[in-house]
């Protein structure tokens, strides 16, 4: 089977522009949706998104260490009493603020509804942390892990 060396030529077709409010009259491919003018670049919309806050899962520790030193830190997470190390590197100023059995932000939630803190779970939500936890089931773990306790 032989096939064609060139290509076929695609269509054009009277399109309507898609850009809000303009609305003319222009011929293009199938797939075209703007008119010349709305296809420059300054006419692109752009959609960005906020960067994310660092101290939100982690904390800045500000230091002028020239070598690399190893330290010891205390959890932040309430009701933890867990340190851990961390090796401070020179100008890099974020660490780990949770220690390594509450990174996982599951994890962190766990703990907050054994030892029966549910508001402070409501204000890591409205601190940005996205994570599900169910309601129904965390009751009925936590007063059996409480009894055997």
């Amino acid at each position: 089977m032989q096939l064609p060396k060139s290509r076929r030529r695609q269509k054009l077709r009277e399109k309507k522009c898609q850009y809000p409010g303009c609305g003319k009259i222009f011929f293009g491919i199938h797939i075209s949706k703007y008119c010349p003018e709305h296809r420059q670049d300054r006419y692109r919309i752009r959609k960005r998104t906020k960067p994310e806050d660092v101290n939100i899962k982690n904390q800045t520790f500000k230091h002028n260490y020239t070598e690399v030193v190893t330290m010891v830190m205390n959890c932040a997470l309430e009701g933890c009493d867990h340190q851990f190390e961390v090796k401070i590197y020179p100008r890099q100023y974020i660490y780990p603020k949770y220690c390594p059995e509450h990174r996982n932000e599951y994890k962190r939630v766990r703990h907050l509804q054994q030892i029966g803190r549910e508001d402070l779970i409501d204000e890591m939500k409205k601190d940005g942390e996205s994570f599900e936890y169910d309601h129904a089931g965390s009751n009925k773990e936590t007063k059996s892990e409480a009894d055997v306790a």
